[in-house]
């Protein structure tokens, strides 16, 4: 087998991401045929040295893809200390020992959510930079009128500064609810929550129902499959930041053209003479224009 870099090894175990792998070489939890290494760029043989995590031996395992319809009430984490449900409780795979959620949804959130051990994959479908675009239906207190949904669609200020721009199609709205389609290839903690929450809409209902090319295709809540192999390869070209998006960019900011001087502004010291009323008085309002004989031109 091909040697290959330490900290893609330990993201196709399922130990981390790359990112997240990098770290953890840095900071000493990583050793190589009982040596420790924090240097990055070592270039490894999963298949005959010895690599630990932590003092653990990495495994790596076959790699595992899975389309979880997350219900309501369930947490995105390994594990929880006060006994909560998760959703890797929904997949019972024994094989993988190393399973984790792709992104998070919080709890009162339902809908599309993929559990896997691949590290790389999860990186690319999760990591902002590589535009795969999430799909939400929302139910919201009130009626959305239109320049709410210009200002959500442009973004927001919130605490944590301005949200990014995002595709907003409005479904039905009444008196008491409003129903959307939102599209984002970023996601901040709560961001769609925060955002119509500001805008003065809590939202009654948050479903993921599409993640890049993935839809449900009638998996019921609760319920989870293994996506085939070309679902995993469409999501890994669907991971291209260079193909077109169909969630808008941020607005550009309108640029104010420069304040002009006295000097060059009309009636000011251009050299450009006033015009004389009957009076024989001197003018201040606007030049008049000279024609090419020199004579005054008449109105």
């Amino acid at each position: 087998m091909p040697r290959e870099r330490l900290h893609k090894v330990l993201a196709r175990a399922g130990v981390a991401s790359r990112r997240h792998a990098e770290e953890l070489i840095a900071n000493g939890h990583v050793s190589v045929d009982g040596v420790e290494v924090r240097s990055m760029g070592v270039m490894v043989d999963p298949l005959t040295q010895d690599i630990r995590f932590d003092g653990e031996k990495i495994r790596l395992e076959p790699p595992a893809y899975y389309l979880v319809n997350k219900p309501k009430g369930y947490l995105c984490t390994s594990d929880d200390p006060y006994g909560r449900r998760t959703v890797l409780s929904l997949v019972r795979d024994k094989k993988a020992r190393r399973l984790y959620t792709v992104g998070r949804l919080d709890e009162e959130s339902e809908g599309l959510i993929i559990v896997t051990n691949d590290g790389a994959f999860a990186n690319r479908v999760a990591h902002p930079r590589y535009g795969v675009t999430k799909t939400y239906r929302l139910k919201l207190h009130g009626y959305l009128d239109e320049e709410d949904l210009k200002k959500a669609r442009a973004g927001v200020w919130l605490s944590s500064g301005r949200t990014p721009s995002m595709y907003v199609r409005l479904e039905r709205r009444s008196q008491q609810f409003s129903e959307v389609t939102v599209k984002i290839r970023e996601g901040q903690n709560r961001v769609l929550r925060r955002v119509f929450a500001r805008l003065g809409h809590a939202v009654v209902r948050l479903q993921r129902v599409r993640i890049g090319p993935i839809m449900a295709k009638g998996l019921k809540k609760g319920a989870v499959r293994v996506l085939k192999p070309d679902e995993v390869k469409a999501l890994l070209e669907a991971s291209d930041p260079s193909k077109p998006s169909d969630v808008p960019p941020p607005p550009r900011r309108r640029r104010l053209p420069p304040s002009r001087s006295p000097s060059s502004s009309p009636g000011g010291s251009s050299g450009r003479r006033g015009r004389k009323p009957s009076g024989g008085a001197p003018s201040r309002g606007r030049p008049q224009r000279r024609s090419r004989s020199g004579s005054r031109r008449s109105r």
